[in-house]
Order: C-alpha cells, then sequence, then structure tokens
C-alpha cells in the first residue's frame, strides 16, 4: 500500500524541507516502513493540499494540527475519544511577538491594546482557527515569518504569532534584534499528526491505525531522539548565521 502525502511547498525546517530528509519526513518513512507501506510525496501550498486530501486526491498531510477546520475531512490518531499525543509527528509552541516596548500584551488568555489583525504565517489554520474563536482578526498574506516581522517594524500591525523556534532565532538577526521581543505565554503549544483524509482511513482502518502506531514508536527511540537534538541545533544555528 503506497500513501500519497501533500507537504507544504515551503519548509518548515527541520521537520520538513524541500529535498524530503526532514526530520517529519524521515520519521514518516520510517514508521511507513514498519507498518508495511510506503511513502509518495509532492509539495504544493498548503491550502491546495487540504483541498486535495478534502476530496482524496490526497491521501494525508504529514504535520496536521487537530483543529476544527480539518476534522470534516481528516482522521487523526484517537485514544477514548481525544486525540493522541503520544502518537503524533511532532510537537511546538508558537509565541506573540511584539515592537520593543509596544503596550499590545498577550498574557496567555487574551490580548489587551491590540487594534490591528494579528499577522500569521500563510495557512495556519490551527492559529487562525484559535484566533477566531476569540474573535480576533487575522491577516495569513505573509508567507514567512521573517516577512511578518518585516510588517509588523513597519507599523503594518501590532502582534505577529509564529513558531518559538524560528522566531528566536530571527530575533538575533541585526534586522530585528532589540526592535521586536517575544512575549512569554505560548499562543499555542500543540501536537502534529500524521492527519490521514475520512477516506483512506475508512478505506484502511487497520494500516492507518498500525501507522501510528509506529509513528510512537520511532519517535520515541533513542536514535531519532539523537538525530532531532542535532537537526534543531542546526537549524537555530543556520537561520542565525
Amino acid at each position: 500500500m503506497t500513501l500519497r502525502l501533500c507537504v507544504d511547498e515551503r519548509p518548515w525546517p527541520p521537520y520538513l524541507t524541500p529535498s524530503g530528509d526532514g526530520m517529519a519526513q524521515r520519521l514518516l518513512r520510517d514508521a511507513a516502513q514498519e507498518a508495511g507501506a510506503t511513502l509518495a510525496t509532492y509539495a504544493a501550498p498548503v491550502t491546495r493540499c487540504r483541498e486535495e486530501i478534502r476530496y482524496n486526491s490526497a491521501d494525508g498531510f504529514p504535520i496536521a494540527p487537530y483543529t476544527p477546520a480539518l476534522l470534516p475531512f481528516m482522521a487523526f490518531p484517537m485514544r477514548g475519544g481525544e486525540p493522541d499525543p503520544a502518537r503524533a509527528v511532532m510537537s511546538a509552541r508558537t509565541l506573540a511577538y511584539r515592537r520593543t516596548g509596544s503596550a499590545t500584551h498577550w498574557d496567555g488568555v487574551r490580548f489587551t491594546h491590540l487594534a490591528t489583525p494579528v499577522l500569521v504565517r500563510f495557512g495556519s489554520v490551527l492559529m487562525i482557527d484559535k484566533l477566531a474563536a476569540m474573535g480576533v482578526q487575522t491577516d495569513d498574506s505573509g508567507k514567512t515569518l521573517s516577512a511578518n516581522f518585516a510588517k509588523l517594524l513597519a507599523g503594518r500591525a501590532d502582534i505577529v504569532v509564529g513558531l518559538e523556534t524560528t522566531g528566536l532565532a530571527l530575533l538575533a538577526l541585526p534586522e530585528f534584534a532589540g526592535k521586536i521581543e517575544a512575549l512569554p505565554a505560548p499562543f499555542t503549544e500543540e501536537a502534529y499528526y500524521l492527519g490521514l483524509s475520512k477516506a483512506f482511513y475508512d478505506a484502511h482502518p487497520q494500516l492507518s491505525e498500525r501507522l501510528w502506531d509506529a509513528i510512537a514508536r520511532q519517535r520515541r527511540s533513542p536514535a531519532y531522539q539523537r538525530a532531532l537534538r542535532k537537526a534543531l541545533d542546526e537549524s537555530l544555528k543556520g537561520q542565525k548565521d
């Protein structure tokens, strides 16, 4: 059995890379081999990936958050009626960033002194869903966190929300150092899963469960954990250089 995965065309270092050697891609290949399956991947804009999974042109997405926008057409590893983080591909935090000294604040529950839509990276469905539930408008026209930081410095927004690892590395760059600061309370702290189309899961439930179980075992292995720590360190260094 071959799973056809649609992968975001933008890199998410160190988890997804255009060359296919990101840590999430490595983990999924090893898990698929253990589960008795193979993977075929192709890159596309993340919004197109979602539509192709919705209409069963693709079988899944490698790092999908468990969020309302995806639940109508995507299946996740579950336990006791809840998503099972033990079988996630990765976990990551996002932070809120503001111009240094700005009065706009995020306390972990709500924003204060926020007068503009919050900037998020294009296609960031988890953050868009959370902000919408809070009644906060978003702007996801920025393709990268770096582009959103530039908009922030230009006064086009009060807050940017983005990945912790990428954002903290960017704050070490001369163009952002001392000008933008991260607020301490995480905005999200979420697990990301191999999300499968509901059609694929319904047709192959045993294979799907074996694959999610294999992801959990492979992710816990000492070899994978060592490789992940090294990749994270190298990714942060590369963004600072």
